[in-house]
């Protein structure tokens, strides 16, 4: 029997619910939010760019070194990266001696030589300064690289008393940077003359030196020419530059 509230004609399809014609448009004919013009299929999502391969240089290492590291010192470790077969372990500069003395020491490790001590100079890093150390055991020929990061005027401990190349290594670094380390039997300038003012090999010492750094005390000689300076500041070696312009000394 006919529902006598239905007002659908016999025979007819009723209209979806909300009033929107049949065929997904809304009342009205026009196009359903969202839906590609002119009744054409959504284009296809964009394919993700593919991952970065990793970088084989950076690839990690097995390492005995950073083994003993994580298990002696735990609290110590901040970082440890790897760069063309080699760990870099960064640590903090709090008992860096006793690490220092326990990786010589241990005889899995035998780290006797310090064959490298450098810094380099971070000037937008809270801690502008990374002093690194380069060792490697001479009878188990292993190598690893320690980091430790410094602050202005902050002094990291000597390791004169592990390695006595420390010595002249940690005064080329104050000379250069001007890190002082603690403890250290002489703590003196070892490349630039005592007078000298600034560190050289930090960032923001001016690339071609200052001008009060190139005072010219001594006669230059070339080619049995003499050329005599009078205390002058030379900015550079504009002094050479000069002559060779002129054609002098070619003699």
């Amino acid at each position: 029997m006919d529902d006598p509230t239905n007002s659908t004609p016999p025979g007819s399809v009723p209209p979806p619910a909300g009033g929107a014609p049949a065929g997904g448009a809304p009342a009205g004919g026009a196009p359903a939010a969202g839906a590609p013009p002119g009744g054409l299929p959504p284009a296809p999502a964009a394919a993700k760019p593919p991952a970065p391969k990793p970088d084989p240089l950076k690839a990690e290492v097995a390492s005995k070194a950073v083994d003993f590291l994580r298990a002696r010192f735990p609290d110590h470790v901040l970082e440890v990266t790897y760069h063309c077969g080699e760990p870099l372990v960064r640590l903090r500069p709090e008992r860096f001696e006793e690490v220092a003395r326990a990786l010589r020491d241990e005889p899995a490790l035998r780290f006797n030589y310090l064959s490298n001590l450098t810094a380099v100079h971070w000037p937008q890093r809270p801690k502008p300064f990374e002093v690194v150390y380069h060792l490697f055991s001479i009878p188990l020929r292993y190598r690893v690289t320690l980091k430790v990061d410094v602050a202005e005027h902050e002094q990291p401990p000597t390791v004169t008393n592990v390695w006595a190349t420390a010595n002249w290594q940690e005064r080329e670094v104050f000379d250069l940077f001007g890190i002082r380390f603690a403890g250290h039997p002489d703590m003196t300038r070892i490349l630039m003359t005592d007078e000298w003012i600034g560190h050289p090999r930090r960032n923001d010492y001016p690339l071609e030196g200052k001008p009060e750094d190139h005072l010219q005390y001594r006669e230059v000689t070339t080619a049995g020419h003499v050329y005599t300076y009078e205390k002058a500041p030379i900015r550079g070696f504009g002094w050479k530059k000069a002559i060779e312009k002129t054609g002098e000394g070619n003699g």
